[in-house]
């Protein structure tokens, strides 16, 4: 005897079936790319060193996308005695997730310079070289703010330890 499309065996299939189509939709409409910053949210002072830790750059952005940016070498190292690089950004935006800056030198001191790379979260991870394509290095550049933050509240808490 046939069993009618009301069986155990038709319900199973028809909640097998219904899942299936749920795990899919869930699969499909997951994965959502994180969506960038507006540009304007790039605006402040980002700092850092150059991977070779010989050059530390200070890259102050402007909400009108110029700036200003200066690179010096610690005073403990040799190099510090051809002093501060200041650089005029004329131009600075983020397409997506690449970000790029064009500069124009304003100290006597200062080679042409280019910076490119990608935003990564709460940094920026760029390249950053002569134009003479002679040099070129990775640097990676935090806003000043986050840092001098955490900084603070760490410097407190060991303070407070000390007193212990």
């Amino acid at each position: 005897m046939r069993l009618p499309l009301h069986s155990t065996r038709a319900r199973w299939l028809t909640w097998i079936i219904a899942i299936s189509l749920v795990a899919v939709g869930f699969i499909a409409f997951a994965y959502k790319p994180a969506r960038p910053p507006k540009p304007e949210q790039l605006a402040g002072v980002w700092i850092g060193f150059d991977n070779d830790e010989l050059v530390f750059t200070r890259l102050d952005l402007r909400s009108d996308f110029t700036g200003f940016c200066a690179r010096v070498s610690p005073a403990d190292i040799s190099l510090h005695e051809y002093g501060v690089a200041g650089y005029r950004v004329t131009k600075w935006g983020l397409d997506q997730w690449k970000f790029s800056i064009m500069f124009t030198p304003i100290t006597t001191n200062a080679e042409p310079i280019f910076m490119r790379g990608r935003l990564s979260g709460w940094s920026l991870h760029l390249e950053v070289g002569g134009t003479n394509g002679q040099w070129k290095r990775d640097v990676i550049l935090y806003r000043e703010a986050r840092l001098d933050d955490v900084n603070q509240e760490t410097r407190e808490r060991i303070k407070e330890l000390e007193k212990r």
